[in-house]
């Protein structure tokens, strides 16, 4: 049990080491967030913009086949 609490004491410094813990995994937690929704924004404007011109995305896909 000593060597558990001597853990998360970090010798003195756990305050300093537990806060730039939670920073970071509250940056990167919010970096998977903003990826996330830019990938969805994306993927929305691309499927509208296939929608919008089915004659292009027919014509390469003929082009492919032939």
């Amino acid at each position: 049990m000593q060597s558990i609490s001597s853990f998360f004491a970090m010798g003195g410094y756990a305050a300093f080491i537990w806060t730039a813990y939670g920073a970071g995994a509250l940056i990167l937690g919010g970096l998977l967030v903003m990826s996330l929704k830019d990938l969805r924004t994306r993927q929305a404007e691309i499927a509208a913009l296939e929608a919008s011109s089915p004659r292009r995305r027919q014509q390469a896909q003929e082009a492919k086949s032939s």
